[in-house]
């Protein structure tokens, strides 16, 4: 049986299709800035890793090509952007949402938070420091502003490793300890005050809980049509625009995903970790703050040699159990102890060394992306 780890761009495509330009690009550089070149990059898949390692780009365009190479759900890539001459809106593409899966939407907001923390890593390269307003209106458009200060160039601790981020699906030498300066430098990337995150080593006994909650909540996603439907949902979100994507081929990467969740994504994990939030699920100002975290601390481990991996079934299960007003069962039995007590989890994930390199995942061109 092919992995899970190596199959997912088999099943759904093996690179997202080139989208030959947004309608009206040549409009946007008019109604944005001069730096905007005539026409956005429009190679998809592979091309925006090429276009980042390229150095080409200037000023928001840079920035905007680095927003596009962040984490996202399910590789769904739920973000569009306006570039002006001084800031960057960030608006949330509704079109690519897991639907029952994700019922507070809390997935599909902290893939927003990635792109923002992306951008704030590239922007100080480009003499700019950006300063962040999360939902700055009374609605959700845009989901976020980043207002460019002048300052002077130099990158960021984290630069390098936007090229070199990927998720990990594969093994990891679960018997090599995660070095305790790396652990506190992963701690020291929680700086806002209502987010944290605890990491649990691997061998103990709430890693157990935690890795036999994943694996029957994985089970559950696969039993329960509107979860089933989400999930799938995403996977065809991050595939090729209007690739027909078989029920076969969904039930075999639905098969892979449960296998890979247990016998290498909870068996050989060096430690898990969890991202809290402190206030409501629901909130999707904290979801965004937690998607940066997320984003900063795979930054952070790329750079010291980590390999992480989403691992949010758990997380999934426990949206769906509390969005209709109930209490969750997956919730009550993850045993955080005094940790839980005012506190919500909002993502999940694993760490550890890995003896090869992770595939990059495919992406949507800025064209398809930057909007007017």
């Amino acid at each position: 049986m092919t992995p899970y780890w190596i199959s997912r761009r088999a099943v759904i495509g093996a690179a997202v299709t080139v989208v030959s330009g947004l309608e009206g690009v040549a409009g946007v550089a008019a109604q944005t800035m001069s730096e905007l070149p005539s026409r956005l990059p429009d190679r998809g898949g592979d091309g925006p890793w090429d276009y980042w390692r390229s150095n080409e780009g200037a000023s928001t365009v840079r920035i905007a090509s680095a927003a596009i190479l962040a984490a996202s759900p399910y590789d769904t890539q739920p973000w569009l952007f306006r570039l002006r001459a001084d800031r960057i809106e960030v608006v949330a593409d509704a079109a690519r949402n897991l639907a029952g899966l994700d019922p507070y939407q809390r997935e599909f907001y902290m893939g927003l938070g990635c792109a923002i923390e992306n951008a704030c890593v590239a922007a100080p390269s480009q003499g700019l420091d950006a300063k962040v307003t999360l939902l700055p209106g009374p609605g959700t458009d845009p989901a976020a502003i980043l207002a460019f200060e002048p300052m002077a160039a130099a990158p960021h601790p984290h630069h390098e490793a936007i090229a070199l981020r990927h998720t990990h699906r594969g093994p990891y030498q679960g018997d090599r300890q995660v070095e305790e300066a790396v652990l506190k430098a992963l701690m020291g990337q929680a700086t806002a005050p209502d987010v944290k995150l605890l990491l649990i080593g691997a061998h103990g006994n709430e890693a157990r809980i935690f890795g036999d909650l994943m694996i029957e909540a994985t089970q559950r996603i696969l039993d329960v049509a509107s979860l089933r439907e989400g999930r799938h949902a995403g996977v065809k979100a991050a595939a090729s625009d209007g690739a027909d994507i078989s029920e076969a081929a969904l039930r075999k990467a639905d098969s892979n995903w449960l296998e890979a969740t247990r016998t290498v994504a909870c068996a050989t994990a060096s430690i898990f970790g969890l991202i809290m939030v402190r206030g409501s699920r629901a909130d999707h100002r904290l979801h965004m703050e937690g998607g940066r975290l997320w984003q900063r601390l795979h930054l952070e481990g790329t750079t010291r040699g980590l390999a992480m991996q989403p691992m949010n079934h758990h997380i999934e299960v426990i949206d769906f159990e509390t969005s209709t007003g109930g209490k969750s069962s997956m919730a009550a039995r993850m045993d955080l102890g005094a940790d839980w007590n005012g506190w919500e989890p909002i993502f999940g994930f694993r760490a550890g060394y890995a003896a090869g390199a992770a595939p990059a995942s495919a992406r949507r061109p800025l064209s398809a992306v930057v909007i007017a």
